[in-house]
Formats: C-alpha cells, structure tokens, sequence
C-alpha cells in the first residue's frame, strides 16, 4: 500500500516539518521534559511518514537517540528514544487498518508503544545492573540540579509529613535543596521498584492513543473530508459487549483476588488498569468524540475543545480516568450512541 501524498506541502505543512528537529533536540538537551515533547513529536513523525515514506522519519528517530546518547547521556532518553521508536512503527502499521478496523488499529497503536516503553525500561535495567527503584533514586540525586527535577522534588518534600523526631528544613535553611533531592529519590525507589509497569503501561497508551487520534485526523484530512470523516472515526469506535466478558469481568475478578495476598497490590493496580480502566476510558472517550460530532460551527469547535481538556485531565488525575472508565462500562452496556439517535429521530 502506496502511502506518500501526492500533492504538493503547504506553507504550514513545511513550518511542522522545520520544527520537528528543534524538537528532538529539545527532548535531548531536557530529558526531564520530553515526555511532554513526544505526544507532539509522534504525529508529526506520522506526516512525515505520509508525505516521503519511513526512511526520513526513522532517520530523525536514529538522529535524536544517537546524538542525545553521545552528547547528554541519560537513562530516561534511552526510554524515550526506544519508546518512540516502536510507537512510530505501531503508527505506521495502523495505516493499514484505519479504514476500517478503527478498534484494531488503536489497540495496536497502544500496544506498540507499551511494548517500547517495557523494552527501553528492560535496557535500562541490564545496561545500569541495578534495580529499576535503586536507578531512579540516584537519577534523582544525580539530576537534581535540573530546573525540573528541583522543582518536583521541593513541591513533594514541602508537602510530605515529617515522621517522628525528625526536623523538616525550611527553603532559606541549609542543606534544603539536598534534602528535599534526598526525599524524592527516596519515593522514587519505592515507587518504581513496585509501579515501574503501572507507569509504562499509562505512558505507552497515552502516546500511541495520542498518536492515533492525531493519525486519524491527519488521515481524514489529506482524503478531503476533513472533521466530518474523524468524527465518523471516533464515532465508531464503540467497545462491544464482548469487552466485558472477555476483559473487564475476568481482569476485576483477577485484580480483586491479587489484592487480597500481600505484595501482590501492585500487580492487582496494573492488571485492573491496563484491562479495565484504559480501555473503558477509552471507550467513554470515543463516546465523548460522538457527542462533540452531534454539534455544528462554532460550537463544535468549542466542543472539540472540551474534548481535548477531558482527555489531558484523564490523563494527569486518575479520578478523571475513573470516571471516563465508569462511563465507557455503562457505554458498552447500555449503547448510549443508539439511544442517543432514537431520541433524536
């Protein structure tokens, strides 16, 4: 399947080709920060990839993980690079099902990018020699100069209860900034030793997602039926009830079960929110992108607005994300997209 465009770039189209090093680069120079970068990064990559092929995208993916690794050595661009990397290549491969097989092609998307995050972990972990708690604690004392990285750690150390005996410092006191690293690093071990796959399996979905969404635009656009194709895309991407018997009920019965030993909650968090809560948020998320199409003009646009604050806050609060997942299950049961029409008609 021939997918480069024909027709010639626009003005704003090369403007996003002109940006995407600065980018990268940006991602290499801050690792700290490119994990707000890569969202941006990966549909762009995607354009790329449909205007000249896979050769130029993979080339600027080579080009920021070799020149980050030999510049500014650092364990999350390793992450990073190889995350993108198997993402852009889930990307490319839902070109062949977004057609049609919508549900296909974002479960691919996602598992891609998982897949690059537990690979870049796995590196990270053989080439350090270390556990995965033990390397993100002395990342932090190692990067604690970092604007970012200072910053987290006196928002967590200001707002963390001091424990018995102990004299909490005071930003003016001595030694504070060393503390305040010291107490991070410290929740960074205990937090990755036990929620390392949590996090990847969050991180990975939301950019293959992120990716995907921006891919079915993109897609909708270059065929000339601009808003009203997406729509009809997200519209369509309802979970069918086979989703519960063959995911939601069997992974709560396997998490609730898993929570009741201990040492085993972590295990029990990850199951339940890889097969249930992402995927029904998912599902809430497309119905959401259904109800945003029923709007016209202007208020459309306001809706699509909407759209995207709800998505960025499922993201970073994970009440939102439960409540999109209780939705999404009461969408896979009841088909509130058919009783929306009914109502309407």
């Amino acid at each position: 399947m021939n997918t480069t465009l024909k027709s010639r770039p626009s003005v704003c189209e090369v403007l996003l080709y002109f940006i995407i090093p600065f980018l990268l680069i940006a991602a290499g120079a801050m690792p700290s920060t490119a994990i707000l970068i890569l969202p941006i990064v990966l549909p762009l990559l995607y354009l790329l990839y449909k205007r000249f092929g896979p050769y130029l995208p993979l080339g600027c993916i080579v080009f920021y993980g070799i020149l980050s690794l030999s510049f500014n050595y650092d364990i999350l661009t390793v992450i990073y690079f190889v995350t993108l990397f198997f993402a852009f290549c889930g990307l490319a491969v839902c070109v062949q099902f977004l057609p049609s097989q919508y549900l296909l092609a974002a479960a691919v998307a996602a598992c891609f990018a998982v897949l690059g995050a537990f690979v870049g972990v796995g590196i990270v972990r053989g080439a350090e020699g270390m556990p995965i708690g033990d390397i993100a604690a002395r990342y932090v004392m190692n990067e604690r100069a970092d604007p970012v990285m200072s910053y987290f750690a006196r928002d967590y150390y200001d707002g963390e209860k001091p424990q018995a005996g102990e004299v909490k410092l005071k930003p003016t006191d001595e030694g504070y900034a060393e503390a305040a690293a010291k107490s991070l690093s410290e929740w960074a071990k205990d937090e990755f030793d036990t929620y390392v796959w949590y996090h990847c399996i969050h991180c990975g979905v939301v950019l293959g997602l992120v990716g995907f969404f921006i891919a079915a635009g993109l897609n909708c656009k270059i065929g000339g039926r601009g808003n009203s194709c997406f729509s009809a895309k997200i519209g369509n991407m309802k979970l069918p009830r086979s989703f519960l018997w063959t995911m939601e009920i069997p992974a709560t019965v396997t998490g609730l079960i898993l929570g009741f030993f201990d040492g085993y909650g972590a295990l029990s968090a990850t199951v339940m929110h890889a097969f249930c809560s992402l995927p029904a948020a998912f599902g809430c998320y497309t119905l959401l992108g259904y109800f945003a199409a029923l709007f016209k003009g202007k208020a459309r646009i306001a809706a699509y607005i909407v759209f995207g604050l709800i998505g960025v806050a499922a993201v970073l609060f994970p009440l939102a994300l439960f409540i999109l997942s209780i939705f999404g299950v009461c969408d896979c049961i009841l088909n509130l997209r058919y009783w929306t029409e009914y109502i309407r008609n």
